[in-house]
């Protein structure tokens, strides 16, 4: 059996398909009373109970002051790193940094009517925690898509954290690298609901922040549900997920290493291929499983894994009805492989809507590792919902409002007719007194 099922999508179970659209749903209601117990504790006694799980993390007693990343800390990083990646971690960050200056909004001020003014400002939060996972690999690539917009929207205070690395109260010197290249200033060697927990309510040597951004497993995801009331979150980021459309033009093997991009990630991503024919199909099941026997472990195991419970290829009939199961799955990554890939996105463009990013005959991981777009992306379909992390996520939009006299008084009469028929005299006495000053005044 192939380790990516072959199913013709008109004649496939509900079953089926209910698992492949909800992939590995993070259940939270079973850890939800763990988290909020550990966030409890947090509040409670601040840094000493992140040393304590922290002490069970490495196995040795920990002390508090051991969570802060000190300067000497980042030199050695820097020295720990070979050249070539130093160079590929300045090359990501260029082209992540130039993406995201342009999504920067801009303020502005429009005259509505002769002597009614009103516009807008675009501020920056005052302060951004981003977590950074570490638990299978090393991700210096989340650091950076986290950490630049956050720079780029001019937050002044950008903290960085995640868990200890190797067993030992350091963190992944790639990791830390990378976000201080990024701009961070400000690094805590702690993780999960612990790491979310400080940033949201503060602790003796984590200050609070304004906003939490940045991917992670349920623990984190579920704290950053059950903090929300006190700061910002970004958005629902959980395990990786890719839906690949091919139209038959392209050879199977490469098909079958896009497909496999996000499924290596771990046991619980998921990765679906939508193609126009069963024979095709079949071709890339085959290239897959020969795929799969090349890769290191444990990414072998974790395709294997989600391979027999969230991914599969689908034959359909043709692009529209690709088209429509895409928009229902709503990926992560969203890839058209074909060599008419461009011509095929024009054709549906406005029709293919729910997507994370969508990659036009060009693999996932150069989106992962730096061509400019942010590859921390909505999952679980949450892409019918939410975008990817941008510079909006930092920023604040507050609103301006201004009337010349003359102005004031052209709006008046508006402004008393709703006053006085939502029943709130205050709102039009505010008016008519100046109006009446004005009067005088002249």
């Amino acid at each position: 059996m192939n380790v990516f099922p072959v199913y013709r999508l008109s004649q496939v179970s509900d079953e089926i398909i209910d698992r492949l659209l909800k992939r590995s749903e993070i259940d939270v209601s079973k850890i939800e009373p763990r988290v909020r117990e550990i966030i409890e504790g947090v509040r409670e006694k601040g840094d000493e109970a992140i040393a304590e799980f922290l002490s069970g993390q490495v196995g040795r007693s920990v002390r508090p002051e051991e969570m802060v990343v000190r300067e000497e800390e980042i030199s050695e990083a820097y020295g720990k790193l070979d050249e070539r990646v130093i160079g590929a971690i300045k090359h990501m960050i260029r082209n992540v940094r130039r993406f995201h200056e342009v999504q920067m909004p801009r303020g502005f001020e429009i005259e509505v009517e002769d002597g009614v003014f009103a516009g807008m400002e675009v501020l920056p939060l005052n302060s951004a925690g981003l977590y950074v996972p570490a638990g299978k690999a090393s991700y210096p690539s989340v650091a950076v898509m986290t950490v630049v917009p956050a720079v780029v929207a001019g937050v002044p205070r950008v903290a960085v954290a995640s868990p200890p690395w190797n067993g030992e109260m350091e963190m992944e010197p790639a990791t830390l690298v990378a976000a201080h290249m990024a701009g961070a200033r400000e690094f805590y060697v702690m993780g999960g609901a612990h790491a979310i927990a400080a940033f949201a309510y503060g602790t003796g040597l984590v200050k609070p922040v304004e906003v939490i951004a940045g991917p992670g497993g349920p623990w984190t995801y579920t704290a950053k549900k059950l903090v929300r009331d006190a700061v910002r979150v970004d958005l629902p980021a959980g395990p990786s997920e890719a839906l690949v459309i091919a139209d038959c033009t392209l050879d199977p093997k490469v098909v079958a290493w896009d497909v496999l991009n996000e499924a290596e990630h771990g046991p619980d991503s998921s990765a679906v291929l939508v193609t126009t024919s069963h024979e095709y199909a079949l071709k890339v099941a085959e290239e897959i499983d020969e795929a799969v026997e090349s890769l290191i472990e444990p990414r072998a195991s974790y395709v294997r894994e989600n391979g027999g419970k969230y991914s599969a290829i689908l034959v359909v009939d043709d692009i529209d009805e690709a088209v429509e199961f895409a928009n229902r799955y709503a990926a992560e990554h969203l890839l058209i492989d074909s060599i008419n890939a461009e011509e095929i996105y024009e054709r549906y463009r406005g029709k293919l809507r729910n997507f994370g990013t969508l990659c036009l005959n060009t693999p996932i991981s150069a989106g992962n590792y730096g061509l400019g777009p942010n590859a921390t992306l909505p999952t679980g379909g949450y892409a019918r919902l939410y975008s990817g992390l941008n510079v909006d996520t930092f920023l604040r939009k507050p609103t301006l409002e201004r009337t010349t006299g003359e102005g004031l008084r052209r709006l008046s009469g508006t402004i008393l007719a709703l006053a006085d028929h939502e029943g709130f005299p205050s709102h039009a006495n505010a008016v008519k007194i100046r109006l009446e000053r004005s009067a005088t005044e002249k």
